[in-house]
């Protein structure tokens, strides 16, 4: 007896209809559009904390700086300390990279009001 198929309740993503060779072009210039926002962004920060400020606020936004102290495993010094035997406590991690190349610079323009 045949089955029916069932129907996909997956919503299709808004990039759906686009071709290969846009959802390249787009994802290059989103790309190039966040780095320099994030550059932006850390000149932003220097700044303020040059300024040694440490709360503002602004017509639209606060900002609070607060400092974070984090600590981080010397993973060569452990290593170096058990020997081979590290090796039991490693665990695979898998991750993708894209690699966007582009034929046009994206200007950022940013206006205040």
């Amino acid at each position: 007896m045949a089955q029916a198929t069932k129907p996909s309740t997956t919503a299709p993503s808004r990039f759906h209809n686009v071709s290969d060779e846009a959802l390249a072009d787009l994802l290059g210039q989103a790309d190039a559009v966040l780095k320099g926002a994030e550059a932006e962004v850390k000149l932003l920060k220097d700044e303020f904390k040059n300024r040694g400020l440490v709360e503002v606020a602004g017509d639209h936004f606060t900002v609070t700086a607060t400092e974070q102290i984090a600590g981080r495993l010397d993973a060569k010094a452990v290593k170096e300390y058990l020997g081979e035997s590290y090796r039991r406590f490693e665990v695979a991690v898998t991750s993708t990279t894209r690699s966007n190349k582009s034929d046009n610079s994206v200007v950022l323009y940013t206006q205040m009001s």
